[in-house]
């Protein structure tokens, strides 16, 4: 069975970021991240990552320095094999 994980949604970060003024390399800093990670994050792609779950743990360490809530950051995926009993 496959995991789904949440959408990340890297303008949120992005803008996060640019609003406190800090630079991709000072958040990269402060969350042990590189900067490709950083940017993988807040632009797209997972080359940098070995599983989408260690991306999300990262976007999470993130966001957690941006002080922003999950809501703010994450789109959560229904399931396909969720269904609703009605």
């Amino acid at each position: 069975m496959s995991q789904s994980f949440p959408i990340i949604l890297g303008e949120k970060i992005k803008h996060a970021r640019e609003n406190l003024g800090l630079s991709i390399d000072d958040l990269a800093t402060q969350a042990t991240l590189s900067k490709k990670q950083l940017g993988q994050i807040e632009n797209g792609g997972d080359e940098s990552f070995y599983s989408a779950a260690i991306k999300l743990i990262a976007a999470r360490k993130v966001a957690r320095i941006l002080d922003l809530e999950e809501d703010e950051y994450l789109e959560k995926v229904e399931s396909p094999n969720s269904s609703k009993n009605t």
